[in-house]
């Protein structure tokens, strides 16, 4: 049942942008699947979805948070500003901060990273965007993060590699992979993104096998949001 329920609203909420007439114009991607994009939010933009909450102070500096993680207690927020905002490329530096319990030797420990990062982003031909990222994240806590048992979301020190090709002025089509290097595994993914005037769909799967995981961990992509103008 619970099944059910998600599928209609995604198909609500997919009959309802269609009848939006822009798509992405003048308003790039600020993540790819999971790594941010060297493009923020335009000044006065906000962004309300699946817990994702963001917006544009600036036209270069956005500051968000995800509040469906503070569910499981995992309390975040996240900064960007763009050192260079075109048409055609920007590059971006910010931060992520976390607060967060994982299991040690059979009982949780909260630990707190904080992660620095940088993101370009770059028209590599017409239809297609190039990104790339990399972050550092420093972690403290009642344990060692080595000896902590690896989660879906566990996020260490980084580099991302993600293309973006249009199809249409509507529909983009997004891969991505990367290493982490401090659970010491790769990650891949790639999803299909519908964009209108103000509602965004993305459809799509990741898989992440961080050492000591025999199979990994397979997850889908499934985010919606609305994009406001101010």
């Amino acid at each position: 049942m619970k099944q059910i329920i998600i599928i209609a609203v995604l198909l609500g909420c997919l009959s309802f942008g269609a009848y939006a007439e822009k798509g992405f114009d003048g308003r790039p991607i600020t993540n790819n699947i999971s790594m941010p994009t060297g493009f923020t939010l335009n000044r006065g933009e906000f962004i309300v979805g699946l817990g994702n909450i963001g917006f544009g102070i600036s036209d270069r500096f956005q500051v968000g948070t995800n509040v469906l993680l503070y569910l499981v207690q995992d309390y975040n927020a996240n900064v960007k500003y763009s050192l260079i905002k075109t048409e055609d490329k920007a590059l971006s530096v910010g931060f992520k901060f976390h607060r967060f319990d994982l299991s040690v030797f059979g009982s949780d420990s909260t630990f707190t990273s904080f992660s620095p990062f940088a993101s370009f982003s770059t028209k590599i031909s017409q239809n297609t965007l190039l990104h790339l990222g990399a972050q550092y994240s420093s972690f403290s806590g009642d344990a060692e993060i080595e000896d902590a048992v690896v989660e879906e979301a566990s996020e260490g020190t980084s580099v991302s590699l993600g293309i973006e090709h249009r199809f249409s002025s509507k529909t983009r089509f997004l891969a991505e992979t990367g290493y982490d290097a401090t659970f010491k595994g790769f990650r891949v993914g790639a999803a299909v993104l519908w964009g209108w005037k103000s509602f965004r769909l993305k459809l799509g799967g990741r898989y992440f096998k961080p050492k000591g995981i025999d199979e990994g961990f397979i997850s889908p992509v499934i985010s919606l949001w609305w994009r406001f103008k101010g």
